[in-house]
């Protein structure tokens, strides 16, 4: 395959010939990237890429001008080019942003009125996307967004078609399951951090038990999350609302009684045996990282029982196959009396 110059790709990659092109009908350059073979590949442009990368490296001054300005202009006209060339020109883009030779800034050109609104922005973005993870995981391609200051992919979406559900369709459809799992962790980690955030205020407050758990149905409303990660992010909330200034004696004692006042809003949210382990492998992980509160941890999970936040079948099934390996051989060790008891209570009743 004849490559490209230097000289000659710099002019193909020129936003105002592109933009030229459009208006005028004038003759494309006969080494732009549009002709490059049919169907296009990721392997067949990624030379012409490799010409650009040489070029930029020997003449650094290029490379502003191509991130700032030529990449955006070329973007807010991909619904003008034939599908052909819009499927180049994604690749190429996917392909430039993987090589770290612009940043995913340029994208935002994506999110105006004008393409969003019939999908040509969301069906470009995928083809970046695809291009730019046959080259780098999505690790790599999520904190390039993030220095991008691309915050949320439903932007790139028609505003009717702007929900968390379709979103995670629509990549799935496309091949990529990971950009919908990556988007889906981010919204749950924005909705945990929103909920911990208003637990902690109300909880500042002396708000009444109603009231927080209100507030918490009213976030989930906006965002869902699965059961699990609610009661413990309810956990860490909670916990971050306490006053721990009091004396290192006093310590455990505070961590209980506090315990058992939040316990009602725990119970509200404690709605099946897996959450209910969930919440004990939690209170286990908290204990190990604040060691002040590590050997109360079997009388917090009495307090819990009390209260009926958990119920003795999942503390024995967390002693016996569902503890964190945090500190697990000490918290095994310490609730041994404790699950004991629950199943001598267990058998007791089964007599009667």
């Amino acid at each position: 395959m004849r490559m490209p110059s230097s000289r000659s790709f710099s002019s193909a990659a020129s936003s105002n010939q592109a933009v030229l092109t459009l208006k005028t009908g004038a003759p494309t350059s006969p080494f732009t990237i549009f002709n490059a073979k049919d169907p296009a590949s990721v392997e067949d442009l990624k030379e012409y890429v490799e010409v650009l990368n040489k070029l930029i490296r020997r003449y650094k001054y290029l490379q502003k001008p191509l991130e700032a300005q030529t990449l955006p202009s070329l973007l807010q006209y991909i619904n003008r080019w034939s599908s052909e060339q819009r499927d180049k020109l994604a690749i190429t883009i996917g392909l430039l942003l993987s090589q770290g030779i612009s940043t995913t800034a340029c994208l935002q050109s994506l999110t105006k009125d004008q393409l969003v609104k019939n999908d040509a922005s969301v069906a470009v973005l995928a083809i970046i996307f695809r291009a730019y993870l046959a080259d780098q995981p999505m690790e790599h391609l999520a904190a390039a967004l993030r220095r991008g200051n691309i915050k949320d992919l439903l932007l790139f979406f028609p505003p009717n078609r702007r929900d968390a559900k379709l979103l995670d369709e629509f990549f799935r459809k496309e091949g990529l399951p990971q950009v919908a799992e990556w988007y889906t962790k981010k919204q749950y980690a924005l909705a945990k951090e929103g909920i911990m955030s208003e637990i902690k205020a109300l909880c500042g407050q002396g708000e009444s038990t109603e009231a927080v758990v209100s507030a918490i149905h009213s976030k989930l409303e906006e965002q869902s999350l699965p059961e699990t990660e609610l009661i413990q992010c309810l956990w860490q909330g909670l916990m971050a609302s306490i006053d721990w200034n009091a004396r290192p004696d006093q310590i455990e004692g505070l961590a209980l009684r506090e315990v058992g006042k939040f316990s009602p809003i725990l119970k509200e949210f404690c709605t099946g045996p897996k959450v209910e382990v969930a919440l004990i492998n939690q209170v286990q992980v908290h204990c190990y990282e604040d060691t002040r509160i590590m050997k109360a941890f079997p009388q917090v999970l009495k307090v819990l029982y009390n209260k009926d936040c958990i119920s003795d079948q999942a503390i024995i099934y967390w002693h016996q196959k569902g503890a964190k390996p945090q500190g697990k051989q000490f918290f095994l060790k310490s609730t041994e009396g404790l699950v004991k008891f629950l199943q001598e209570q267990d058998s007791d009743e089964e007599d009667e």
